[in-house]
């Protein structure tokens, strides 16, 4: 978390109390959204991995059904997808051939085996069971052509789904007009917007490279992918490739947590991509601590090479806490940044047995004139050393430098790079 946090939440209560009503309404968009979810099983035959298909009738007479989102699992396990108010059908296959694509032959649950769910605002429509069996009478009809699951226009928009607004492995650079500071800002008091707009998802650097180690960078709160120029301009490009997560900062921690998994998970599958590794600054420590948590639940043991967080806020911040207590409105993401929130106290309350190995930088700028607890100019030293943490982390790492002025460090540009090389072993 940024210092500018403290003063965009005063300047907010300064105003004539607009920005509240926005975020009011905003977050009154995104309740009205209804979730889907449930399980998938297969019997022991059927390996995965797996594509459960959201359909939503066409328009016009006819019994038709158009696939307008997906959700991909390596294996059995949980689903969900998160849709405008509607009608809609749940189906799934087994992608043996990992090209996002039905083919005869591979075992698949058919999209008549439940009643069309019925979605109202707001509601969640919970635990459909899907079984894939070993073979399957006839064929699924039914395929997915991802670039079609994009929305092309403002009214298509509208009615699309969370997954059909997320950027999948666009390719990109850090000059985009979307990663500008004003954009960013805007994900904090108008989450809805900025999603409606197409902004949040991973982002590519370059097309993908099989040689190559991606690595992940989740930025902070009103941060940007920007954010991380120096450390991508520096990292090891011969060995490595940036990949760039984009948010809205003011939506709960645990929703962006769970959308960064499946989307890295559609990035795995379409790319082949076994091993990766992870960097986090501030806030988006937090929210990739708990991507890591589903991650290794759901995928394969020792996908994540290492994990190195930056200047993250592990206990919290006092300004979240505030904002809770005072404002007219609270934005959701200082209820999970606030200290001892139920959010915070998930993300070590349990150690995981494929945790990747933990490397946390974290850091401090102390001043002769400087008053109350030792920061950094935006986070405390006590919240990133928070003791649950340190237990965790393979090991610590200081650094005399501002909140925002490590992510431009040479001594951190180096030792990131000499992390990821350790972590992804010899060059080959």
């Amino acid at each position: 978390m940024t210092g500018r946090v403290a003063l965009s939440f005063l300047l907010a209560l300064a105003a004539s109390g607009c920005v509240f009503r926005e975020v009011r309404e905003q977050q009154e968009e995104l309740d009205a959204y209804c979730i889907v979810t449930g399980t998938l099983s297969a019997q022991s035959e059927v390996q995965g991995p797996f594509i459960v298909t959201l359909s939503r009738a066409a328009a016009g007479a006819g019994p038709a059904w158009n696939g307008i989102d997906h959700f991909v699992l390596e294996g059995p396990g949980r689903w969900g997808f998160i849709a405008p108010a509607g009608t809609y059908r749940v189906s799934a296959f087994e992608d043996a051939n990992r090209d996002f694509r039905y083919q005869p032959g591979e075992p698949f649950v058919a999209p008549g085996a439940f009643s069309p769910v019925t979605c109202k605002p707001g509601t969640r429509v919970a635990e459909l069971t899907l079984r894939v069996p070993e073979r399957t009478a006839g064929r699924l009809d039914e395929t997915l052509d991802l670039a079609s699951l994009t929305p092309r226009d403002s009214t298509s928009q509208v009615n699309a789904t969370l997954g059909q607004l997320t950027a999948a492995g666009q390719v990109t650079t850090l000059a985009d007009p979307r990663f500008s500071e004003d954009t960013a800002r805007s994900g904090l008091w108008r989450p809805f917007d900025f999603l409606m707009d197409g902004n949040a998802g991973v982002y590519m650097l370059g097309p993908h490279d099989p040689r190559k180690t991606p690595v992940l960078f989740v930025h902070g709160i009103n941060g940007t992918p920007a954010s991380f120029s120096y450390l991508i301009e520096h990292l090891d490009r011969a060995r490595f490739e940036p990949w760039v997560y984009y948010y809205p900062s003011g939506a709960h921690l645990e929703r962006l947590a769970e959308h960064l998994e499946q989307t890295v998970a559609k990035m795995q599958l379409r790319y082949g991509v076994k091993h990766f590794a992870v960097v986090a600054h501030s806030m988006g420590g937090l929210v990739a601590r708990g991507f890591i948590q589903r991650h290794v639940q759901r995928a394969r043991a020792g996908e994540i090479l290492t994990f190195v967080t930056i200047s993250t806020p592990f206990a919290g911040h006092a300004a979240a806490e505030l904002g809770v207590k005072t404002a007219p409105t609270v934005v959701r993401v200082w209820e999970d940044m606030a200290p001892g929130s139920a959010y915070l106290r998930s993300l070590y309350a349990a150690a995981l047995p494929n945790d990747p190995p933990h490397h946390l930088l974290f850091t401090f700028e102390r001043k002769s004139t400087s008053f109350g607890p030792s920061d950094d100019g935006g986070v405390t030293v006590a919240s990133q050393l928070a003791p649950a943490v340190q237990r965790n982390a393979v090991r610590l790492y200081g650094f005399d430098d501002t909140h925002m002025g490590v992510l431009r460090d040479a001594e951190v540009s180096a030792l990131l790079n000499r992390l990821l090389s350790q972590a992804a072993g010899p060059a080959r």
